[in-house]
């Protein structure tokens, strides 16, 4: 009898800590982000290659940073209060760069700064939300991509206009409409050398690189004869005639595992392509410099998880050869918060422990006190049941929620398989201690 008490005792500790750790994750509002401390996911290197633009967060909070590539200096050039700051690029003229501003919801405003102690200019307000911008080569124009941000907050399925590119002056002003095509997902913007041709990437079932001539108002796919795969992260160099990007490597294509994402370079004029890096991870944002044969870019070497922890790195794309770049990081605070732990405790993996813990305590509670080992296993089978079902009932009215049942369902019957061969090799374990 105490063993069963001490049994009992031991499935309400999990239980609560189980119910718990999931209220937390469904009333939360905060992200993997809230207490993170690290690199933003873009860089920009400045025209005279001595200086990296970043984002970074220090506890949780986003801002533009300046690092020295010489000394490794970095200086804190923005100060959000009820923002975060990111995507910062630098002019092709003078010292001022433009940035992206998220507020609490996620909507990004577009932002010039004019030097790294001039004013801020806002540019687009909370009606549209700008999911990248650039520069044109003489520093007055910024053009940016955006969807309505009451789009924008819509569930996928749900919105009614999709993105497209604009104009503005970088002093502010009017803007101008380019498009008017609502596309389902538009990044990567970048400009031609010449300022005639805006380059961006395009998803409509594959992800295509696509140019659009800002005379004519017309866009076309970029080199369909080179190019035929995913590519993401475009950067081009020396008229168009090199172009970086990144794409999923062939091996993790091949050998069904998760897909890393590798560091590339194309010679334009003969589709000539050769691949940078191997780091079976993560490459993003990568940036020519601009009198150096070299590319300075990201690499996540915790792909996929989140919060992302990306390092800053450059390749001579004549050698090959990778190095790290030094920069003096803001030392994050390292006092102990609550809401840190709570939130750390809140993901799958300790969920999923919670759940196999606790229906391990019940199956050796129903073995030792109602002779019913399978019984735990049966609720999970049920429970596996009921989420898939209604993954299926609710797929016509809201398919990301029919999606993210599914998985749940999917993950349920693999812990309730996990649970079967537990409670079949305890009671054959406990058989046999009872012979001995």
């Amino acid at each position: 009898m105490k063993s069963h008490r001490a049994l009992l005792i031991s499935i309400g500790i999990v239980a609560v800590l189980f119910v718990a750790v999931i209220t937390y994750g469904i009333l939360n509002d905060e992200t993997s982000y809230s207490t993170h401390s690290g690199l933003g996911s873009s860089i920009s290197l400045s025209p005279d290659d001595a200086t990296l633009a970043f984002s970074y967060y220090e506890n949780g909070k986003e801002a533009i940073y300046l690092g020295s590539l010489e000394d490794g200096e970095v200086r804190k050039v923005t100060e959000p209060a009820e923002q975060d700051h990111r995507m910062p690029q630098f002019s092709p003229v003078g010292e001022g760069f433009l940035y992206l501003a998220a507020n609490s919801v996620g909507v990004q405003s577009l932002h010039h700064k004019t030097g790294e102690t001039g004013e801020s200019i806002k540019l687009t307000g909370t009606e549209v939300h700008v999911s990248d911008a650039a520069f044109s080569p003489d520093g007055s124009t910024i053009y940016y991509m955006a969807i309505p941000a009451e789009d924008f907050l819509k569930p996928e399925g749900e919105k009614e206009n999709g993105a497209d590119l604009f104009s503005v002056n970088a002093e502010g002003g009017d803007f101008l409409k380019l498009t008017d095509k609502d596309s389902f997902a538009m990044d990567d913007l970048t400009v031609s050398g010449d300022g005639t041709t805006l380059y961006y990437t395009e998803f409509d079932g594959v992800q295509r690189l696509i140019a659009y001539s800002i005379e004519e108002g017309m866009e076309s796919a970029y080199l369909p004869q080179y190019i035929s795969n995913d590519l993401y992260h475009p950067d081009f160099f020396n008229d168009e005639g090199l172009l970086a990007y990144t794409a999923v490597s062939e091996e993790s294509k091949n050998n069904g595992s998760l897909y890393e994402y590798e560091l590339f370079l194309m010679e334009t004029s003969s589709g000539e392509t050769k691949r940078l890096t191997d780091f079976n991870a993560s490459v993003a944002s990568p940036t020519f410099f601009h009198h150096e044969n070299r590319i300075a870019f990201l690499m996540q070497p915790n792909w996929p998880s989140q919060p992302e922890d990306y390092e800053a790195m450059t390749v001579d794309y004549s050698s090959g050869e990778t190095s790290s770049v030094s920069l003096d990081f803001p030392e994050p605070n390292t006092e102990f918060r609550p809401s840190a732990l709570a939130h750390w405790l809140a993901n799958p993996i300790t969920v999923t422990g919670l759940y196999l813990l606790l229906f391990g305590l019940l199956t050796v509670y129903c073995q030792s006190a109602l002779k019913k080992r399978y019984l735990p296993v049966k609720v999970s089978a049920v429970l596996t049941g009921i989420i898939l079902a209604g993954s299926f009932a609710v797929a016509v009215f809201d398919p990301w929620t029919a999606i993210g049942l599914f998985a749940l369902a999917a993950g349920l019957a693999v812990c309730t398989g996990i649970i079967l061969v537990f409670a079949y090799s305890y009671r054959r374990s406990e058989k046999t201690m009872n012979e001995i």
